[in-house]
């Protein structure tokens, strides 16, 4: 869900923490960001509401299916029956709830649909409350970079030098 977010997010984290990296001796730290949005409580609050908006577009989206399975149905089942005219207007009826369909099930789960803006939307407050504590502990610590361990390319890093504990305390309240 948050994965291209977070990446993004991180991928310009010394951007937005205006580090210099210097050919001189640095300070360099390291989080894991997905035990950050594990362990950040407020996430779990967002993901309850991102899930029950999910639930009610697919709701709606079985609301019109059905609709369209029904108008199927009707149509297979009266059409012999029905003068030519009436059974064009059915059709169209039901072409035009296919089309209706579509084009929901396009808004919702299609490129830059409802579930990319709301999960950009919920996850946005969250990745700046991240970046703001990342750039406390970055400017009180003196660090000239701070990597993010999810993504897997860290391959040995001295667990002291791990800051992941210390934003979700940040980040909770703690």
């Amino acid at each position: 869900m948050t994965r291209p977010i977070l990446a993004a997010f991180l991928g310009g984290l010394c951007l937005v923490l205006g580090l210099a990296v210097s050919a001189s001796a640095q300070e360099i730290a390291f989080v894991d960001s997905e035990r950050i949005l594990e362990g950040y409580t407020e996430v779990k609050n967002v993901q309850d509401n991102y899930q029950a908006d999910i639930r009610a577009w697919n709701e709606q989206a079985q609301n019109l299916k059905r609709e369209i399975d029904r108008l199927a149905t009707e149509l297979a089942q009266q059409g012999p029956g029905l003068s030519d005219e009436k059974r064009r207007e059915k059709e169209e009826d039901h072409q035009s709830k296919v089309s209706e369909y579509d084009r929901f099930v396009q808004s919702v789960w299609g490129p830059n649909g409802l579930v990319i803006q709301r999960n950009e939307e919920v996850m946005r407050p969250i990745i700046r409350r991240i970046q703001t504590i990342l750039s406390e502990i970055g400017d009180e610590r003196g660090y000239d970079l701070i990597l993010d361990a999810a993504d897997g390319n860290i391959l040995y890093a001295d667990p002291a030098l791990d800051l992941t504990d210390e934003v979700i305390e940040r980040l909770n309240g703690s």
